[in-house]
């Protein structure tokens, strides 16, 4: 059988290597190596920001989030911003109005439809980042560990069923990564077209840019919409 490009040389990540292993990446020491290196190179780059909150704590559906007495501050993470172009725009609630826990609080709109972020917290909106709601492209030109985008007044501690740090998000990308990888089996599996997907980036949009407008909200769904409570 003839050998086939390893995926790192299709994506343009290294400029010669062909796959001996039957696309087995999980399983590919050269794969392992290469996710290695881009991750810990993507903890490094966060690592260096000037106004990154070390308390922050992020969920399992992206969203970040630090408390100061009774007011907690909302944004998301990087990984979100790797799912969206500069075509889309932040939907943000109204100041002075009530979020309610699970329940959607912030919306990101396409072509592909929209997106709801789901409040960790019940409370009362008392600050929304109007820059970026009068400018959206600015969310996606700015790491987005310094952007604060709402500020929820409550006095709830948020109960969450699994939270991360800067420190093991990586952890997090690589179980939603496997999702992805998943999904694009199910539906590119006739065709070979499946891969390892490292970060959200290039490599995760060549394939997802295949998908019609309701698998890709279903993958978001399944991403950025996870269930956080503890039962």
């Amino acid at each position: 059988m003839t050998a086939q490009k390893c995926i790192w040389m299709e994506c343009g990540y290294v400029e010669y290597k062909l796959c001996d292993r039957d696309f087995d990446c999980e399983n590919c020491p050269f794969d392992i190596a290469i996710k290695k290196e881009r991750d810990n190179s993507k903890i490094v780059n966060l690592k260096d920001t000037t106004n990154f909150v070390s308390e922050k704590i992020i969920t399992s559906n992206h969203i970040w989030f630090y408390k100061e007495a009774d007011t907690y501050t909302f944004g998301l993470d990087h990984f979100v911003q790797k799912f969206f172009d500069h075509n889309c725009t932040l939907s943000f609630p109204i100041v002075g109005s009530k979020l309610f826990e699970g329940k959607t609080f912030l919306w990101i709109i396409g072509s592909f439809g929209a997106i709801g972020f789901h409040s960790p917290v019940t409370g009362t909106v008392i600050w929304i980042n109007e820059e970026i709601k009068n400018n959206s492209i600015r969310f996606f030109e700015t790491n987005s560990f310094n952007i604060d985008l709402v500020k929820v007044e409550s006095s709830q501690e948020i109960e969450i069923k699994k939270s991360f740090t800067l420190e093991n998000l990586s952890d997090l990308i690589q179980m939603d990564n496997s999702l992805i990888k998943d999904f694009l089996i199910k539906k590119f599996s006739a065709s070979r077209k499946f891969l390892t997907l490292t970060d959200g980036g290039e490599l995760i949009k060549d394939y997802l840019n295949q998908l019609s407008n309701q698998d890709y909200l279903q993958i978001l769904k399944m991403l950025f919409n996870k269930k956080n409570r503890e039962k």
